[in-house]
């Protein structure tokens, strides 16, 4: 993005800020101090454990507001992890990505709730939008994924990763796979050195799905992936942050199939929170093939009709709730907050 932000007359400074040495921290740390003085910095923000170790460092040394952005349930397998991911709530306000995340910072940490704030992720709603999308490019696309013109696509976008639960999504295909014609398309990186994608393959022959489902690697295209869907899933078995492509896809007209994984709930209007001429998708129980299959079979059978008017529900409600002006704002009022606020 750098050069985007050259371009609105931001100024982007390249330093080793991932680092986890602790002279290297320090180091940054003096660093950052430096700059917040010759540039009258305000605020500091760190979004990420390691630069945020040397970011809090040099907010105490400017006397400047700290905030961070929690954005994973980070693994604390011992006491020396636990300390290390603290860093993430030690500023003047934490914001959690999700309200799964934020009630994760109370519990794990007893963060008082005053000091976190609940900011979504948003979409990109002119980058996602359905009307933006030719018909070339999608072509093209479904080319490239060698995908029939008259195969339903299940689209299942992230990382091979086994949290992603691809093998939940192949497992429910298997249930469905002789009453009805799809192609499932899994677009993401393979995880250099995982084991996973192999345990995937041999999954694909014994479920007899190898003609039906396409691990297509990283996508440029996303729009033009979304949009050749006909329905997105998510079947995390672990929690994430916030789950952005279930939005991507809704802003897309894209009906989306949601495991109840932490924030996975946050990501669709479905039953029973809502009523049924509001839904925009579903949610299934984590690690659920069953569930799943049931979701995926009332979305690929229900009249083209009913599922371009849940798509529609889908772009309004991301349009009204998850537009980029809305994340805007709120950091931007609660930055105002911590500097009237002071150290």
């Amino acid at each position: 993005m750098v050069d985007e932000l050259v371009r609105v007359g931001a100024e982007h400074i390249t330093a080793p800020m991932a680092t986890k040495n602790p002279v290297r921290l320090w180091a940054n740390a003096r660093m950052l101090a430096r700059l917040i003085a010759r540039e009258h910095v305000d605020v500091i923000h760190a979004r990420s454990r390691a630069p945020a170790w040397s970011a809090w460092l040099a907010a105490a040394r400017a006397g400047i507001p700290f905030v961070t952005t929690y954005h994973s349930g980070y693994r604390e397998a011992n006491a020396l992890k636990r300390a290390y991911n603290s860093v993430m709530v030690k500023g003047a306000r934490v914001i959690a990505v999700s309200q799964w995340i934020a009630d994760l910072i109370a519990s794990r940490y007893g963060t008082p709730r005053s000091r976190i704030a609940v900011i979504h992720r948003v979409v990109d709603l002119e980058r996602f939008d359905p009307a933006a999308v030719s018909q070339e490019r999608k072509e093209a696309l479904r080319r490239a994924w060698g995908v029939d013109d008259n195969a339903p696509i299940i689209l299942l976008p992230g990382r091979v990763t086994r949290r992603k639960g691809h093998d939940v999504l192949l497992r429910a295909a298997a249930h469905i796979k002789d009453e009805l014609g799809f192609t499932v398309v899994c677009a993401g990186d393979d995880q250099a050195g995982s084991s996973y994608r192999a345990e995937m393959d041999r999954l694909l022959a014994q479920l007899g799905l190898k003609d039906r489902v396409k691990f297509v690697g990283h996508v440029t295209d996303m729009p033009a992936a979304y949009a050749l869907a006909a329905v997105s899933v998510s079947a995390a078995t672990s929690p994430e942050g916030f789950q952005r492509a279930m939005l991507e896809s809704q802003a897309m007209g894209v009906p989306v199939a949601v495991s109840d994984e932490g924030p996975g709930v946050e990501v669709v209007r479905a039953a029973p929170r809502c009523a049924a001429g509001e839904t925009t998708g579903f949610n299934f129980p984590s690690g659920d093939a069953e569930g799943l299959a049931a979701a995926l079979r009332t979305l690929l059978t229900m009249p083209e009709a009913a599922r371009r008017a849940m798509g529609a529900r889908g772009r309004a409600w991301v349009a009204g709730a998850y537009g980029r002006d809305t994340l805007t704002r709120a950091t931007l009022a609660l930055y105002q907050d911590v500097v009237r606020e002071g150290v």
